[in-house]
C-alpha cells in the first residue's frame, strides 16, 4: 500500500464536509487528491476551503482519471448507494456521512457492493466521537448500572434552516426522496444506532412523525419511535422545531436495574441506590486510531478490519432498520416487527 493515500471527495452537498476535510488534512499517510459534485458553486467551495484544484462535475469521471484509494462521499443520503456501487467495483474504500442511506434496500445495496468486492465501508457518526458516550458503553459494559432495560434519546434543534445549513443540505434534507424523510431520518437514525449499541435490534418498532409547525416544508419536522426488546424499550425523538436548541441538553439516559447513567458530550453521570446524589465520571480518552472520522477510516483500510463501534456498517444497517420500520409504523398506524425484509421481493 502506498506511503500515503489517494482520498477523492463524491458530492460535496453534506455540511459535515468541511470538518473532515480539515480532520484528514492533519493526516501524514493520506493525502486529498481531487472532489467531484454537478454543482458548480460547490466545486468552487472545495477549490477555496482545501486549496485542492482538481474538480470534476461527475463522480465517474474523477473516478478514471484520478483513481484514487479511498472516497469521502458526502452527497444526499438516496445518493450513497450510487456512490458505493461506483466505487466498490473499482476496489475504492468509501466513508459515508450519516445516515447510511434513505432507505433500508440502498444500505443493503452498499453492504452487498462493498462485500462482493472487499472493499472497507464505513459510515461516519459524530456521535461516535463523543467521549461521553463511549464512556457510558464502557461502564454499561463493566455492569455499573446492573442490565441495562431502557435508553431515551432526544436529537434536533430549531431546524435547518433556521440553524444556518447551506442551501445544498437543506435541498436534500428537505426532500424526502432523497433524505428518506425530513427530521425523523435526520435525527432518527443517531438514537436508532446508540440503541443498537447498547441493546442490539428490537424486536418491534412504533414510530409517529409529522409537520407539526414548519408547514413551509414538504417534509415532517418531529417524530418519534419506540423500540420494544424481550426485556428493554427505548424512547427516541427527533425534532427540528425547538425554539431554544438543545436546552435541555440532548444527552442520552440509560436505565438499569442497578442505577442510572446520564451521557452528556461533556460529563458522565451515574446514580444508583447507594449514591442518588450521582457521580460524575472521568471522561474516557478515544481510543487509539479512533479520533475522528478520518483517522479511523484510514486505519481501518490499512489494517483491513472493519471499522468499530457506531461506523461499522452491519450496525449502520441495523439502525437503517430500525428507521425504516418506524416510518412504515408512523404511514399505517401498525406496530413493525423486525426484520423488515419487503424490499427482498418482487414489488
Amino acid at each position: 500500500m502506498a506511503d500515503k493515500l489517494k482520498v477523492a471527495v463524491l458530492g460535496m452537498a453534506h455540511d459535515h464536509l468541511w470538518s473532515n476535510l480539515r480532520q484528514l488534512a492533519e493526516l501524514d499517510d493520506a493525502e486529498l487528491v481531487a472532489g467531484a459534485d454537478e454543482k458548480g458553486a460547490l466545486r468552487e467551495e472545495f477549490k477555496e476551503k482545501t486549496g485542492c484544484e482538481v474538480v470534476y462535475e461527475t463522480y465517474e469521471a474523477l473516478l478514471e482519471a484520478e483513481k484514487p484509494d479511498a472516497v469521502f462521499g458526502f452527497s444526499a443520503p438516496a445518493h450513497h448507494a450510487h456512490v458505493v456501487e461506483l466505487c466498490a467495483s473499482r476496489g475504492v474504500h468509501v466513508m459515508v456521512e450519516k445516515p447510511m442511506a434513505a432507505t433500508l434496500e440502498q444500505a443493503d445495496q452498499m453492504l452487498t457492493a462493498a462485500r462482493k468486492a472487499g472493499t472497507t465501508l464505513m459510515v461516519n457518526w459524530p456521535t461516535a466521537w463523543n467521549r461521553g458516550l463511549r464512556t457510558a458503553y464502557r461502564l454499561v459494559q463493566e455492569g455499573a448500572i446492573g442490565q441495562m432495560w431502557q435508553l431515551v434519546w432526544r436529537g434536533g434543534h430549531c431546524g435547518p434552516d433556521e440553524l444556518g445549513c447551506s442551501e445544498h443540505f437543506c435541498e436534500f434534507l428537505f426532500d424526502k426522496h432523497l433524505n428518506g424523510a425530513g427530521a425523523f431520518n435526520d435525527y432518527g437514525g443517531y438514537g436508532a444506532s446508540m440503541c443498537v449499541l447498547f441493546l442490539g435490534s428490537p424486536n418491534s418498532v412504533v414510530g409517529v412523525a409529522g409537520r407539526l409547525l414548519k408547514t413551509h416544508l414538504p417534509v415532517d419536522d418531529n417524530g418519534m419511535m419506540i423500540l420494544r426488546y424481550p426485556n428493554a424499550m427505548c424512547r427516541l425523538e427527533m425534532t427540528w422545531t425547538e425554539a431554544v436548541p438543545h436546552k435541555p441538553a440532548h444527552d442520552a439516559v440509560l436505565y438499569g436495574t442497578k442505577g442510572t447513567l446520564i451521557a452528556g458530550g461533556q460529563d458522565v453521570k451515574v446514580f444508583t441506590r447507594n449514591n442518588e446524589d450521582g457521580e460524575s465520571v472521568a471522561l474516557d480518552d478515544l481510543p487509539e486510531g479512533e479520533q475522528n472520522g478520518p483517522v479511523h477510516f484510514v486505519g481501518s483500510i490499512r489494517s483491513g478490519k472493519d471499522p468499530s463501534f457506531l461506523t461499522n456498517p452491519d450496525l449502520s444497517r441495523a439502525a437503517q432498520e430500525i428507521m425504516e420500520a418506524g416510518l412504515i409504523s408512523a404511514t399505517n398506524g401498525l406496530v413493525v416487527s423486525l426484520p423488515v425484509e419487503d424490499h427482498l421481493f418482487r414489488e
